[in-house]
C-alpha cells in the first residue's frame, strides 16, 4: 500500500473537479457537490468534509479512508488504493515502459485460493441445516464487510450461538463479493477455509503467515506481504481470509487460545499491510471465553469491527432474520404463500431465530407439510431446541440448575415472569458461562426496569412458551412422567385461570398423547376448566391425531361412547374456529359429534365462515347439511325462526339478490317473541338465530331495527352485558355502533367503538375469541373517523382493517373497508387510489359467485 501523500491528494481533488465539470472550486459549489456525490455513489460526504478537502477549511488531521473511498469512486475507481495504484502506475510510466506489469504471482496466488474456497463452500453448502438453495443472502452481512472492507481495521467477526446461520452467511458474503459471476471485486485474492484445516496447520506450528508464504512458493525467507507491498502494481487487489468455525476445533481449551494467540498475532502483524483481511465465524461463549478476555482487548479493538449491533452482553453482532427474510426462506420451500400471510406476528417473531426457522422447515420438509399449522409446530420446535441446547449441551448440569432455581423464584409462574438477577445467580461464578450461553441462545432474557440512573436487571424467560414447557417439565418430573389426576389437581389449584395455564396444560396433553396416556388425556377433560381452555386443548388434540393420521379411529379411541353428550362439543367451541384454517379441525369434531345441537353448532361455523370467504358452493352445503338435522316445526314456541331459515333468507338474498318474504316477514316478529320476560340460559339454535339477525338487518339496511333487535337482546338477558370476554356480547355491541352510524348518531358509535377497542385490548387474543370482530370494529372505528372528516386517521384505520381481513380471508370486510376507503379517496379527489381500490374490489368479485354481495357490501 501506498502511504498517503499531498501529491495523490492533489491529484484525487482535480479528478473530483473534472468528473463534477468545473475547473475552479469555491466554498459555494461544496454542496451541490455533496449531492452529485450522494446521487452517484448513494453515500454521504458532507459540506463541510469537501471543504477541508479543497482547503476552504483548515482540517486538523488526515482524511479519513471512507472520505477517501467516496471520492475515489466518485471518479469511477473502485476504492482509494484503485485510485493510487492507477496514478502511481501513470506516474512511473516511463519506467515501466521496460517493465511490464507482472501479476503472475498474484495470479497463481489466486488460482491456488479459488480451488481451496470452493471445496469449502461446497462442504458448507452440503452441511447446511436449510438446503442452500432455499437460504437467502443477509442484507445486514452484506453491508457489515462493506463497512468492514473500506476502513482501516484488519479483522471482523460474526459472532452469534451456535445454530445462527453464520456459516450460511459467510457463504453467500463469499459469493457476493468475490466468487459468483458479478462479483464485486473479482480481483482480491479470497481465502476460504474451514478452521479444522487452519487448526491442524497451527497446532504443528505454522503461522497463517507462514502458511501463505508458502502457498506462494516465494522461496525461503520470502514474505509475501513484504513482496506486494515492493511490488505494488503487481498486485490485482485485496488478500482476504475467511475462516469458519473457528471454534468447531475438537481440541481442549488450552489448544484452542494456542490458537487464537496464533491468530490475533497474525491480525495484529497486518498494521502495515491494510489490504490483507481477516474475517470469522466465531460462538458467543467463544467470543465471550477467550476474545473478550484477551489481555490486550484495549489494542484488540483498534483492530476488529464488530459493527454497531454488538450486544456486549450476549456477546452477537449477528442480529435475528428479518421478518421479509423468513418469508423469503418459507417461499423458498414452496409454502403456500396465502398459508405465510395467515402466520401471526407472534410466529414469525419466533421464526426470526435462524434455528426455530431451521427446524420448521424439516417439519414440513415433504410435500404434505403436516406441522405447517403454527400451534402445533411451535410446541415440536420448542421441544427439539430445548432438548439440543440445554439437556445436549455440554454445561447441561449449569443449564438446568440455573432453570430450575428461576422456576422456584418465580413460584412455576404464579408469581408474574421476572426475577432479579442477583437473586438468580447469588454471585455463583460456576454459573455465569452456562448463564450467557442460555441468553445468547435466547432461552433467557434480561430486561432492565428501572427508572432510575442505576441498572435493575430482571430475567425471564425469552417467551412465555418456554416457561410453560419448563413449568410442566417439572410437574412432570415430580409424578414420574405420569399424567395423572393428582397432578393435574396440583397444578389446577396453583394457577389461577389464564392462558399461561392453557399454555402448561397443553404441553402436559402433548406428552400424555407421545407417550400414549390415554386415561390422562380423558381426566385432563374432566377437570373443571373453563369452556376456553378445553376449547383449545381439544383443538391441539384433534389436530396432533389429523397429523398422525387416521384421526377419526384414534380419536375416537380415547372419548368413550356417550362422553360428548355429557360434555356436549357446542358448549367448548366458540368463535375462536372462525378461521379458514380450522375448518379440518371443526369437520373432525363433527364426527365425534353425539347431539345435534353439537352437530348444529358446527354446521352454523361453518357456513358463517364460508359466508365471509363469500365461498357460495361451501355455504350451500352447509345449509342442505342444516336442514337435514331438524324438521321445520321442532322450534315451534322456542323461536319465531328456525336456524335454517334464516340462513337461507341471507344466502338467497346475497347469490341471487331475492328476498324471500316469508322468512322477511318472520324475522320481524321477533317484538313478540320475548314479551317482558328475562331469560338466563341460551340455547345452540337461539343463539345461531341472535347471531344471525343482525346481518339480515344490515342486508336489508334497516338499521333502526338492528339497534332496537339489540337493545331487545340485552334486556332479555340481563347478565349479558356483564359477560366483559364473551365475544357474542361484542359482536352485539358492534351491530349497535352500525345501527347508530347508519342512523347518523356518530358520537353513540363512537363511545361503543372505543369501548370495544378497550375489551380487545385488555383480553389476550389468545384468550379471547373471535378475531374477525376485531376487523368488524376497526371497519367501524374508520367509518367513525369519516364522519367527523378526519381522512388521515380513517384511512389508516381502514387499511389496518384490511390488512386483519385478508389475514383471515374474510372477503366481506375487506369488501366494506375498500368502500370505505373508495369514498375517502373520492372525497379526497385521489383517483389513482380509486382506481386501485376498484381494482381490489373486482378482484374479490371475480372470486365469488356471491354477484349481489359485491353491490351490496362495497357501496
Amino acid at each position: 500500500m501506498i502511504d498517503l501523500s499531498y501529491d495523490f491528494i492533489m491529484t484525487l481533488q482535480k479528478e473530483v473537479l473534472r468528473r463534477y465539470g468545473v475547473e475552479v472550486m469555491s466554498s459555494a459549489d461544496c454542496k451541490n457537490l455533496a449531492q452529485s456525490i450522494l446521487d452517484n455513489t448513494t453515500k454521504l460526504v458532507s459540506e463541510t468534509t469537501l471543504k477541508r478537502v479543497f482547503g476552504f477549511t483548515v482540517t486538523q488531521h488526515s482524511f479519513s479512508r471512507y472520505t477517501l473511498n467516496t471520492l475515489s469512486q466518485y471518479c469511477r475507481f473502485k476504492d482509494w488504493e484503485d485510485f493510487q495504484q492507477h496514478h502511481y502506475q501513470l506516474l512511473n510510466s516511463a519506467s515501466r515502459s521496460n517493465q511490464q506489469l507482472d501479476t503472475r504471482r498474484w495470479d497463481e496466488l489466486k488460482t491456488k485460493a479459488d480451488a481451496v474456497s470452493h471445496y469449502t463452500i461446497l462442504t458448507l453448502k452440503n452441511r447446511s441445516g436449510i438446503a442452500f438453495p432455499f437460504t437467502v443472502p443477509r442484507t445486514f452481512c452484506n453491508a457489515h464487510i462493506e463497512r468492514f472492507l473500506e476502513s482501516d481495521y484488519a479483522a471482523t467477526a460474526l459472532i452469534a450461538p451456535s445454530g445462527w446461520g453464520k456459516s450460511v452467511a459467510l457463504v453467500h458474503l463469499a459469493e457476493h463479493f468475490w466468487f459468483c459471476r458479478d462479483a464485486r471485486f473479482k480481483h482480491d485474492v479470497c481465502w476460504f477455509i474451514h478452521a479444522h484445516a487452519a487448526g491442524s496447520l497451527l497446532l504443528k506450528g505454522f503461522s497463517l503467515a507462514n502458511w501463505l508464504d508458502n502457498q506462494m512458493d516465494l522461496g525461503k525467507g520470502e514474505n509475501f506481504r513484504e513482496y506486494f507491498s515492493s511490488h505494488f502494481n503487481n498486485k490485482g487487489g485485496r488478500l482476504i481470509l475467511i475462516i469458519d468455525g473457528f471454534d468447531e476445533i475438537a481440541v481442549s481449551g488450552d489448544k484452542l487460545k494456542l490458537l487464537y494467540t496464533k491468530l490475533e498475532d497474525f491480525v495484529y502483524s497486518n498494521d502495515r499491510y491494510p489490504w490483507v483481511k481477516v474475517i470469522l465465524s466465531v460462538r458467543s461463549s467463544t467470543w465471550s471465553e477467550i476474545f473478550q478476555h484477551s489481555h490486550q482487548y484495549p489494542a484488540f479493538r483498534r483492530y476488529w469491527y464488530l459493527g454497531p449491533e454488538m450486544d456486549e452482553e450476549t456477546n452477537i453482532n449477528l442480529p435475528a432474520l428479518t421478518e421479509q427474510e423468513v418469508k423469503s426462506v418459507l417461499y423458498n420451500h414452496h409454502f403456500d404463500p396465502s398459508t405465510i400471510r395467515m402466520f401471526s406476528e407472534s410466529f414469525l417473531q419466533k421464526l426470526r431465530n435462524p434455528y426455530y426457522l431451521q427446524l420448521f422447515c424439516q417439519l414440513n420438509a415433504g410435500p404434505e407439510q403436516n406441522f405447517v399449522d403454527e400451534h402445533l409446530s411451535l410446541f415440536e420446535i420448542v421441544s427439539r431446541f430445548v432438548q439440543n441446547r440445554v439437556f445436549n449441551s455440554q454445561s447441561n448440569a449449569f443449564k438446568i440448575k440455573i432453570i430450575e432455581k428461576l422456576l422456584a423464584l418465580l413460584d412455576y409462574g404464579r408469581s408474574g415472569i421476572y426475577i432479579d438477577k442477583s437473586k438468580l445467580l447469588n454471585q455463583n461464578a460456576d454459573l455465569f458461562p452456562a448463564y450467557k450461553e442460555l441468553l445468547a441462545d435466547n432461552i433467557l432474557a434480561e430486561e432492565n426496569l428501572s427508572q432510575e440512573i442505576m441498572f435493575h436487571v430482571k430475567v425471564r424467560f425469552a417467551h412465555t412458551f418456554l416457561l410453560e414447557y419448563f413449568v410442566a417439565m417439572h410437574y412432570l418430573q415430580q409424578s414420574s412422567q405420569e399424567v395423572n389426576e393428582h397432578l393435574l389437581r396440583n397444578i389446577l389449584d396453583h394457577l389461577p385461570q389464564s392462558p399461561y395455564r392453557i399454555g402448561v396444560f397443553r404441553w402436559l396433553l402433548r406428552y400424555a398423547i407421545t407417550t400414549r396416556q390415554t386415561e390422562g388425556i380423558i381426566k385432563m377433560f374432566h377437570l373443571p376448566l373453563a369452556n376456553i381452555e378445553k376449547s383449545h386443548l381439544l383443538e391441539y388434540l384433534v389436530l396432533h391425531y389429523q397429523h398422525e393420521g387416521n384421526n377419526q379411529v384414534e380419536l375416537k379411541s380415547i372419548f368413550p361412547p356417550g362422553f360428548f353428550k355429557k360434555n356436549p362439543l357446542s358448549q367448548i367451541i366458540n368463535d375462536e374456529f372462525m378461521h379458514f384454517r380450522k375448518r379440518k379441525v371443526l369437520n373432525a369434531l363433527l364426527g365425534m359429534a353425539e347431539a345435534r345441537e353439537d352437530k348444529l353448532k358446527i354446521r352454523n361455523l361453518l357456513f358463517s365462515m364460508a359466508l365471509l370467504q363469500l365461498d357460495a358452493e361451501q355455504c350451500e352445503l352447509e345449509l342442505n347439511s342444516i336442514k337435514k338435522l331438524y324438521s321445520a316445526d321442532e322450534f315451534d314456541g322456542e323461536l319465531w325462526v328456525t336456524p335454517y331459515e334464516i340462513l337461507l333468507f341471507i344466502y338467497e338474498y346475497l347469490k341471487f339478490g331475492f328476498v324471500n318474504e316469508g322468512i322477511r316477514a318472520k324475522i320481524y316478529q321477533y317484538q313478540q317473541y320475548w314479551g317482558h320476560t328475562s331469560r338466563h340460559q341460551m340455547s345452540v339454535a337461539q343463539e345461531i338465530v341472535f347471531r344471525n339477525m343482525g346481518t339480515a338487518f344490515l342486508l336489508m339496511e334497516d338499521y333502526e331495527h338492528l339497534l332496537n333487535f339489540t337493545r331487545r337482546l340485552f334486556q332479555a338477558y340481563p347478565s349479558l352485558p356483564y359477560r366483559k370476554a364473551d365475544s357474542f356480547r361484542l359482536m352485539l355491541l358492534l351491530w349497535q355502533a352500525q345501527g347508530h352510524l347508519g342512523m347518523g348518531n356518530v358520537k353513540s358509535a363512537e363511545r361503543i367503538c372505543r369501548h370495544a377497542d378497550h375489551v380487545i385490548k385488555k383480553y389476550s387474543s389468545d384468550y379471547f375469541s373471535g378475531k374477525h370482530l376485531e376487523s368488524f370494529q376497526k371497519l367501524l372505528h374508520a367509518t367513525v373517523y369519516y364522519n367527523e372528516h378526519e381522512f388521515h386517521k380513517a384511512i389508516r384505520v381502514a387499511e389496518i382493517a384490511i390488512e386483519h381481513a385478508q389475514k383471515l380471508d374474510l372477503k366481506v370486510l375487506a369488501l366494506m373497508n375498500y368502500a370505505l376507503l373508495k369514498n375517502i379517496y373520492r372525497d379526497l379527489n385521489m383517483d389513482k387510489q380509486i382506481t386501485d381500490t376498484q381494482q381490489q374490489i373486482e378482484l374479490i368479485r371475480n372470486s365469488t359467485s356471491f354477484k349481489q354481495a359485491i353491490p351490496n357490501f362495497a357501496k
